[in-house]
């Protein structure tokens, strides 16, 4: 019995090499496409999020109880991209993000 697995063995070890050569770079690759579509997902995901326009309507409160005083279900989220009450913040008063620590401008 141990004469036929060791005769079977013998003849495939030459088989051996390559194949563990192949599969070990085979790994390698689906590693690195792996690494390569999560990064081309996450800035494609980034470039989505940049598109809500929240932050610069009139409407957003910047508090998180009340986001949005006309569509607060939707504000901060992908379906406020296309948000048919969007107005561009247009105050007359200067915000306090505005001056540095010292009070000016």
């Amino acid at each position: 019995m141990f004469q036929l697995l060791r005769l079977l063995v013998h003849a495939i070890q030459p088989l051996l090499v390559p194949f563990c050569f192949f599969f070990a770079w085979a790994i390698v690759g689906l590693l690195g496409w792996s690494l390569w579509t999560a990064g081309r997902e996450t800035i494609a995901r980034g470039q989505q999020m940049h598109r809500i326009p929240c932050a610069g309507c009139q409407f957003f409160t910047r508090d998180y109880h009340l986001k949005c005083t006309v569509r607060p279900s939707t504000a901060l989220t992908e379906a406020a991209i296309s948000c048919p009450d969007y107005e561009p913040l247009t105050s007359v008063y200067v915000s306090k993000r505005s001056y540095d620590l010292h009070g000016h401008r």
